[in-house]
């Protein structure tokens, strides 16, 4: 609803839609040349960002419903610098996991914004409600922000633009933000760039409903296009050259915290874009003739021989840390010392500078556990791991490692022994 006024709207309230562009491209369509337009977005935010060019100077106001990630997540800076260099916050009311549109299964909140020229520092009146089991009458009291409960957390932020444009950011309490800060104000060091790398992005690795109708019923849903079961790999008969293409492929069956299954139950066709021509498959005759089978539901960008994103190989083969990107309860991170290729599903961590052990348990701890809870990227009460919080976790230098190695070896070797005996009750979870 637009109430106009001169110089522009006097105040713009909206529920933006909400596309990802790899679920609807052409939603997208023409708006790709906007200066608001960026990689990992989602449509609202191009929608926030043209409302503010409408909304009048000093006095005009904004309000949207829409999800509660946009203050982390990495397709979201244009809309975050934005609204820290023209805005002023006045209400950010987070509902966590509570589900606001009973048809979606979105973490939502409401911001207000006024138009105008941010001071140095300024109020933010946060409200962040904890628990999604509350009745419509315990969520009109959440609502009340001089209501207090046990349900949710209210204070008020003292939020420092020019501190956090550039950056994803959190809103957190004063006792957080001071622990937070000796946390990070410690001897510590972060990981790079080139150090983490989402796994494959693989949008046919089996067969889907609407693939198998495409192909006219000719294959079964769950039948391997990238990824094959032993069976199928066994069925193509692939020759010498053909199986250097082929590589262990590990799902979230083999991974839990610390240890990970090296016993891998699928195989990868690991295709680069140098298969993105047709040409470049004739010498591989069994590899060719399974994915001719598919090639009218292949979509990759490498199409018709090449996985869509097949990432850095150096991070699938030998030593490395697997996160796994959503995280229910806590955080997980799995030590691996054999190939190991995945999807991206995961973020792969490999350095040198850091001895792997140490950081394995370093990321399971709780001391992660609460960084990543209060300034890495939520969705509701679930942990997202993406790339940048990962960049931004304060890794402790520490001369000594060896108790470290020693106490994840320990646990390694125990799950493996659950493992290979479940019915041993001693060893822990």
């Amino acid at each position: 609803y637009l109430v106009n006024g001169n110089g522009g709207f006097d105040i713009v309230i909206g529920n933006p839609p909400y596309i990802k562009e790899y679920t609807n491209r052409t939603a997208f369509d023409g708006f790709r040349k906007s200066p608001y337009y960026q990689g990992k977005m989602d449509i609202w935010y191009g929608f926030a960002c043209k409302m503010l060019d409408l909304t009048k100077l000093n006095s005009g106001l904004q309000c949207f419903i829409a999800q509660n990630n946009w203050i982390t997540s990495a397709g979201a800076s244009k809309l975050r610098d934005k609204v820290l260099s023209e805005t002023e916050i006045k209400l950010f009311t987070d509902f966590g996991n509570y589900k606001v549109f009973e048809s979606a299964g979105i973490q939502t909140m409401v911001y207000l914004l006024n138009k105008r020229q941010p001071q140095n520092e300024y109020p933010v009146t946060y409200s962040l409600l904890k628990n999604d089991k509350i009745n419509k009458t315990e969520l009109v009291q959440f609502l009340n922000f001089s209501i207090n409960d046990d349900n949710s957390e209210k204070y008020i932020f003292k939020l420092n633009p020019t501190a956090l444009k550039g950056k994803p950011f959190t809103f957190n309490n004063n006792v957080e933000s001071v622990v937070l800060e000796k946390i990070k104000s410690r001897n510590v060091l972060f990981l790079t760039d080139k150090e983490v790398a989402q796994g494959i992005v693989i949008p046919q690795d089996f067969v889907n409903k609407q693939s198998k109708k495409k192909l006219r019923n000719t294959v079964e849903i769950g039948d391997g296009i990238f990824v094959l079961s032993k069976f199928e790999l066994k069925n193509i008969s692939l020759n010498t050259d053909e199986k250097n293409f082929i590589k262990p492929y590990f799902t979230t069956t083999e991974f839990g915290r610390y240890y990970g299954n090296p016993k891998n139950e699928f195989w990868i066709i690991y295709t680069g874009s140098e298969f993105k021509n047709p040409k470049s498959m004739q010498p591989y005759p069994n590899l060719k003739k399974h994915l001719d089978k598919f090639k009218d539901v292949i979509t990759s960008d490498n199409k018709p021989y090449g996985l869509h994103r097949a990432r850095e190989e150096r991070f699938f083969k030998g030593e490395s840390i697997i996160a796994q990107r959503k995280c229910t309860v806590r955080p997980s991170f799995t030590y691996t010392d054999f190939d190991c290729y995945v999807s991206a599903t995961f973020y792969v961590i490999k350095t040198e500078r850091i001895d792997m052990k140490y950081l394995t348990a370093l990321l399971n701890s709780k001391l992660i556990e609460f960084w990543l809870r209060n300034k890495g990227k939520m969705q509701g009460n679930n942990f997202q791991i993406d790339k940048e919080p990962l960049l931004e976790i304060p890794i402790y230098k520490t001369n000594n490692v060896e108790p470290f190695k020693r106490f994840v070896d320990y646990i390694i070797f125990l799950k493996s022994q659950k493992l290979a005996n479940p019915s041993n009750q001693l060893i822990p979870t």
